[in-house]
């Protein structure tokens, strides 16, 4: 796979809630095949960024470009067609539908015809197959995560938008999330924007690192250059 080719490119993006902008001027690329990190404070536009980039927060200004189409006014049921999948912060998997039907409405979303679940899906995810007929309310917070990534996935997305897909999980299925994501990058080819707060985390996921300070990139650059210095002046309470 060609990774110097960019899948999304966001040029002067402001948006923000009525009145209020949240993204100031944003310019962000990312290359086609590439896992990111999105990293800031609370309240900085990390989530807006990627509601923004899914249709569900509208742009008061700039573009954004998805595999070379602009997208900019475009709603989110055919960007999801396009092949962008968002798994929110809090996973928002559907309580009172069984674990199978909550998969098959991710390929609902996508236009995508054919009702059987991937055997793939169960590679990445074999505790899913254990499981179909539960209701999604009654996982654990990780298998919550871990159906709503699968969810995401039952599209065949080009791209993934993550938000903060390790709150409120146990540390030893951090590193399962972890490994999965890597997973979805590198035999998938699926490129992954992860907004995260664990700095740990990112060193050990992202290629590259974005830095967001009061709705404006403020650093950017390869995981290795994501330095304590940066941690603190842009992270630290």
């Amino acid at each position: 796979m060609n990774k110097s080719t960019s899948l999304l490119e966001l040029s002067n993006v402001t948006a923000g809630y009525g009145q209020s902008p949240v993204l100031l001027d944003v310019n962000l690329s990312v290359n086609q095949g590439e896992l990111v990190c999105l990293l800031g404070r609370n309240g900085v536009g990390k989530t807006t960024l990627l509601r923004s980039i899914m249709g569900l927060n509208p742009l008061t200004s700039g573009s954004i470009i998805f595999d070379a189409d602009d997208i900019s006014k475009t709603p989110t049921f055919k960007r999801v067609k396009y092949g962008i999948a968002y798994i929110p912060q809090g996973r928002e998997i559907m309580p009172y539908l069984s674990v199978e039907d909550n998969l098959k409405l991710g390929l609902a979303g996508s236009g995508k015809k054919g009702k059987s679940i991937p055997k793939e899906i169960f590679d990445f995810f074999p505790m899913l197959r254990d499981n179909l007929s539960r209701k999604g309310g009654l996982l654990s917070g990780g298998q919550q995560q871990q159906l709503a990534i699968a969810r995401g996935l039952m599209a065949n997305p080009k791209l993934m938008l993550f938000d903060e897909p390790t709150e409120g999980i146990q540390p030893s299925i951090v590193q399962e999330i972890e490994q999965t994501l890597k997973r979805i990058n590198e035999e998938k080819g699926i490129t992954v924007v992860v907004v995260e707060q664990k700095i740990d985390f990112v060193r050990q996921l992202a290629q590259r690192f974005f830095m967001m300070e009061k709705g404006k990139i403020v650093a950017r650059g390869k995981s290795e250059e994501l330095t304590d210095s940066l941690v603190n002046q842009y992270l630290a309470v």
